[in-house]
């Protein structure tokens, strides 16, 4: 298992990136996917919502990106890397958390009814993230970080998002489209996204193989 970690984490990062490009919901018999859905929210939104929408739904991408540039470095990469894991952290973090708090207010004056549960999750568990790996980097600095704690925490941050978007999050975008929510049926698509998180937050979290240099002495001095 140790030795197959890595490659789950490489595996869970190319399902989240590849997620967005597949249809994820299926509404008046039409799949939807993420470019579907932005360009269909184009022509009703401002520059600055269309940009948010933007953001929202191919925000697995960049985060993808980051986590499979990690699994290919080892010890995760440059300091360059790790820190761009941490920033990136930090703001998906500050994205879900006020996504949490809005759904968490916001509902009642809506006609899509979130999950109270994953609402409380997603407005809680990034900022113990964030507040987790800011401890972190502050009491080890870079040069003593792996960065695997950031590659799990927002392997798991992806987790929530794709769930959020599963539950809620399709019927909150379409709202600008005339669609109501009881007609948006989540397809196999939908998943694929929290599926890889899961896979890429277990790679991050089973410990590594040991260096080959240690296995040959190991060996040697057998």
């Amino acid at each position: 298992m140790p030795r197959a970690a890595p490659w789950l984490l490489r595996i869970g990062a190319v399902l989240l990136i590849v997620a967005p490009f597949l249809p994820q919901v299926e509404t008046g018999g039409q799949p939807v996917g993420a470019g579907s859905m932005l360009a269909a929210l184009s022509a009703k939104l401002g520059g600055v919502e269309r940009a948010a929408a933007g953001a929202a739904l191919f925000l697995p991408v960049l985060t993808g990106a980051v986590l499979l540039a990690g699994s290919l470095r080892p010890g995760g990469g440059p300091p360059a890397l790790r820190l761009a894991s941490l920033a990136l952290l930090l703001a998906v973090s500050f994205l879900l958390s006020t996504v949490g708090s809005l759904l968490l207010t916001d509902a009642a004056a809506r006609s899509v009814s979130p999950s109270f549960p994953l609402s409380i999750a997603l407005f809680a568990v990034p900022l113990l993230f964030s507040g987790a790996s800011l401890a972190r980097w502050m009491q080890g600095g870079l040069d003593r970080q792996t960065g695997a704690w950031e590659r799990s925490a927002l392997a798991l941050l992806m987790l929530l998002h794709g769930l959020a978007l599963a539950d809620c999050g399709w019927g909150y975008l379409s709202l600008p489209l005339g669609v109501q929510n009881g007609t948006i049926r989540p397809l196999a698509g939908a998943w694929i996204g929290p599926f890889g998180a899961v896979l890429a937050a277990a790679g991050s979290l089973l410990p590594g193989a040991p260096p080959r240099a240690a296995v040959d002495t190991a060996a040697a001095s057998g």
